[in-house]
């Protein structure tokens, strides 16, 4: 369980950095460990966290993209004094195998042309080239890489779960009970619209909507205006 949670913790950290939020769902994430065992059962489980369609396993961490490693000077430069400048070059050129083991958590020995030089993980900085359109997160020899490509039935899923959540606040700030079942209107326009369409009876299920329309109600007894990703709505409803 421990590392089904550290596999989800760096699935978050990428969906960070690309700036993809939690509720938009993803295609697929790559996850490479040292060990499997114990893991395929909870992948389900690790898919539904990170809010993937399916997630895989890699056969090793460059499936990723090319490792680059580059010396950490305040480590080294003590150490080699100038030298290091040859360091930096000869890890320059490398072709990413010296830096794929280091990444692995190998040492390494490198050619410099002032004489061989021996490394571990510790002594350098590294990163990953990742492939276009992916994002990659490693931690302690466990990596993981989300599809960070949207298609356009996923981004009307996102949005439909954002139109979940602001439905969600509007029950909140109404009063209602968490049991409470409503009429539910939602007027909006554009994509909002069509995610409304494609998604009218998961949006019904989660918020407890025994009715659901696509125009405000008549005899609500909360209207509240809110945006979803610069889109806005209106929402109305009422206990049923």
């Amino acid at each position: 369980m421990a590392l089904a949670r550290q596999i989800v913790e760096l699935g978050r950290r990428v969906r960070t950095e690309a700036r993809v939020r939690v509720r938009q769902p993803l295609p697929e994430a790559v996850v490479h460990v040292p060990d499997r065992e114990g893991l395929e059962p909870l992948l389900p489980l690790v898919a539904e966290e990170l809010n993937v369609r399916r997630v895989v396993f890699a056969a090793s961490a460059e499936a990723f993209g090319r490792w680059r490693a580059k010396p950490n000077y305040r480590a080294l430069g003590p150490r080699l004094g100038p030298a290091v400048k040859d360091l930096a070059a000869a890890l320059a050129a490398d072709d990413g195998t010296l830096a794929g083991a280091l990444a692995r958590g190998e040492r390494v020995t490198v050619a410099t042309s002032s004489g061989p030089v021996e490394l571990g993980p510790e002594d350098v900085d590294l990163a990953q080239e990742t492939l276009e359109g992916w994002g990659v997160a490693t931690d302690g020899g466990v990596t993981v890489a989300l599809e960070l490509e949207i298609t356009p039935e996923l981004r009307l899923e996102g949005l439909a779960r954002e139109l979940v959540r602001v439905v969600q606040d509007a029950r909140r700030d109404a009063g209602l009970e968490v049991s409470d079942r409503i009429v539910l209107g939602l007027a909006t326009a554009g994509e909002l619209a069509d995610a409304f369409a494609a998604h009218r009876g998961t949006i019904a299920a989660e918020t407890l909507a025994v009715e659901v329309r696509d125009e405000p109600i008549a005899d609500a007894t909360f209207r509240t205006d809110a945006e979803v990703d610069g889109s806005s709505v209106t929402i109305t409803l009422r206990r049923a």
